[in-house]
């Protein structure tokens, strides 16, 4: 039985009507045609990442957060506004304290990129907490992690004294950033440099949220902040191939607002 052939005009009618209509449906397609484009630069690297800061670290073959960011991640312009100033802090610090470690990215890449010498990584998923694990064993970094659940307000005291001296702190928690942090907290880290993802556009008092986390940390840390910016994806030859939809697609972190960081400087 011969199969109907649609027409054009008839398949643009059904696109324009999924797209007005159904908005999820196109998020749908769009976040699968990402996560295909990451196993394929995934592929073609073997895992590893093959620019930036973090070249020569290899991601666990599973994801328990963000597949569909391992093409970015391999590429070197994952979040590149936060690397790349973490790549500068490099002979400042010693430690990397990383809270919503997700996979180890961070908490494991900082090492086999030579920025610091030992990382402690708070995820509170199980799953993630052993991907990290195995991701330092497969980096070969294992005795210089630590893995641990949640953070919660005291996490400062699973912190060696030394450590804590001489440390970067890194904050992604989805919101839980304005629940953990208080004036308490920003004493603990006095001494260290705080880049905290900002997730305040999931709460209706938005603003309020922010502005308290900057008066609690003003006696201990200068404020500023950076936000997702621009990517070149003509500079990487292996995605000269690509459509342009694609090499864009590669691009994109899948945000559903354009990202802020805070970055708190000791005073």
């Amino acid at each position: 039985m011969n199969q109907p052939v649609l027409h054009q005009k008839t398949v643009l009618d059904i696109a324009r009507f999924i797209a007005d209509n159904h908005p999820e449906v196109v998020a749908y397609f769009v976040e699968n045609r990402r996560q295909l484009l990451a196993d394929l630069i995934c592929k073609t690297h073997n895992n590893a990442v093959a620019h930036g800061p973090l070249k020569g670290m290899r991601l666990h073959q599973s994801a328990h957060w963000g597949r569909a960011d391992k093409a970015a991640m391999i590429l070197g312009i994952y979040e590149e506004e936060v690397l790349s100033d973490l790549a500068r802090q490099k002979g400042r610090y010693k430690t990397f304290i990383d809270l919503g470690a997700a996979d180890g990215f961070y908490g494991v890449g900082v090492l086999v990129g030579g920025l610091f010498e030992r990382s402690y990584c708070f995820e509170i998923a199980e799953a993630g907490q052993r991907i990290i694990q195995e991701t330092a064993a497969l980096n070969q970094v294992s005795n210089r992690v630590r893995v641990f659940g949640e953070a919660k307000p005291d996490f400062a005291s699973l912190i060696a004294p030394e450590d804590l001296a001489d440390a970067v702190l890194f904050v992604d928690i989805e919101g839980a950033e304005f629940d953990l942090f208080s004036p308490r907290v920003f004493e603990d880290f006095r001494r260290s440099r705080i880049y905290i993802e900002l997730h305040d556009w999931f709460f209706p008092d938005a603003a309020n949220r922010v502005e308290k986390l900057k008066n609690e940390s003003k006696l201990t840390h200068r404020w500023s902040e950076v936000s997702t910016s621009a990517r070149d994806p003509s500079r990487f030859p292996e995605l000269r191939n690509l459509c342009d939809t694609d090499r864009w697609l590669i691009c994109s972190e899948g945000r559903g607002r354009l990202m802020r960081w805070a970055i708190l400087d000791p005073i």
